[in-house]
């Protein structure tokens, strides 16, 4: 099972560190924290790719893995177009360099990263100003279990039969 907090938990710390902004997470609620900032929103859910892989151990225990893939829609928020132009180009190069290395310690790869856009949204006098990326993620879920191992069959034949 693929918890949320095992993707995250670790794309927020590395990406705060990286932007030295604060990240938080979409559509929450409570109060918009003040500009610039960085708004993360998981736009699929994580759908399974490929067949799961299920070994047997010598321990008495299998384990499966499975692959997923998610995408995530990455905004940066700031007061000027020049600050959140600024900000999510250098949340994106996160994505593109020292992420990939990052992340892939808690098992998440980088599969692709889309062109910043802008995504302003108009208040009731002026603009929010925003823009933003989405990033495809691939994670790779792993569980292990106990099982019964048979360690010895003894076969009865009979003769004549």
């Amino acid at each position: 099972m693929i918890a949320y907090d095992d993707w995250w938990l670790p794309l927020q710390r590395g990406l705060t560190a990286y932007v030295d902004k604060l990240v938080i997470q979409a559509e929450t609620i409570g109060e918009q924290p003040k500009y610039p900032f960085v708004a993360i929103k998981q736009t699929s859910p994580a759908i399974g790719v490929g067949q799961p892989s299920i070994f047997t151990n010598s321990d008495g225990t299998q384990t499966i893995e499975q692959d997923y893939e998610m995408v995530l829609s990455i905004t940066c928020y700031g007061a000027t177009i020049e600050s959140a132009a600024d900000l999510a180009s250098k949340a994106r190069n996160y994505f593109l360099g020292k992420g990939t290395v990052e992340l892939s310690d808690a098992n998440i790869a980088i599969v692709d990263v889309l062109a910043t856009i802008n995504r302003d949204v108009f208040l009731t006098v002026d603009y929010e100003r925003r823009v933003g990326f989405d990033v495809r993620l691939r994670l790779r879920d792993t569980e292990t279990y106990a099982i019964d191992v048979i360690e010895k069959v003894t076969i009865n034949v009979e003769e004549g039969g």
